[in-house]
């Protein structure tokens, strides 16, 4: 998904993640998903939009554990104190099928 995301995104990234935001995302697909079934179906889409965040380490000699390594920095982090979402279905004909993800920056 990250690599998916990191295509479609090449002239299009922020020099730094939003502290916060409202991310919209739209799933265009002929069927009618159930809703508890599009709103996991994001979870790697989401957290490919994060930050790689690293990770304290309490032994020595152990490697380095990175946070959303696959992240691209659009946003800090998908916790509720970072970013809102808003996740839906649209119903839409077979060739139209596509997911459109609006990031909008809340200023403080």
């Amino acid at each position: 998904m990250a690599r998916a995301v990191a295509c479609a995104t090449v002239n299009m990234r922020v020099p730094e993640p939003f502290q916060k935001a409202h991310v919209s995302i739209e799933r265009h697909s002929c069927g009618t998903p159930d809703h508890d079934g599009v709103q996991g179906g994001a979870k790697f889409l989401i957290d490919s939009l994060t930050t790689p965040k690293l990770l304290n380490v309490r032994k020595p000699g152990a490697r380095q554990r990175v946070r959303n390594k696959r992240g691209l920095g659009f946003i800090v982090d998908d916790g509720p104190e970072y970013a809102m979402f808003d996740i839906r279905a649209v119903k839409s004909r077979l060739c139209d099928q596509k997911t459109v993800v609006t990031i909008t920056e809340i200023l403080p």
